[in-house]
């Protein structure tokens, strides 16, 4: 018998859990794009902090979902995992010199399965 998924409910980094857009770009009433206005995000369990981002769902040095963990500050991963040898668990690409984009062999989690 498969084993059922298992989901982990974790707040909306982008928002900080308050369901409302944290830089108040169209109001500072306006529903977060993330979560939809519900301060959480339900991810397949097991989860970590998105190293891309750091945690913060922000891409980085701008005020745009971070395209790692689309804004959600964690990130699923495997059960068992090793730290990605591609960018050295900091999940950015190391492809080219001051490179803005996610480690694309990890997706910006930092590990891959071991």
């Amino acid at each position: 018998m498969a084993k059922a998924m298992q989901f982990e409910e974790v707040p909306c980094a982008f928002c900080r859990g308050v369901g409302t857009d944290q830089f108040d770009i169209m109001s500072p009433l306006s529903t977060c794009v993330v979560c939809g206005g519900k301060g959480t995000r339900r991810l397949p369990a097991p989860v970590a902090r998105c190293q891309f981002c750091a945690g913060t769902g922000v891409y980085p040095q701008t005020r745009l979902t971070c395209t790692a963990c689309g804004g959600v500050g964690m990130v699923s991963i495997p059960y068992q995992t090793v730290t990605c040898t591609h960018c050295g668990g900091d999940g950015r690409s190391h492809d080219w010199p001051e490179s803005v984009f996610y480690c694309i062999h990890c997706h910006g989690a930092g590990v891959l399965p071991g």
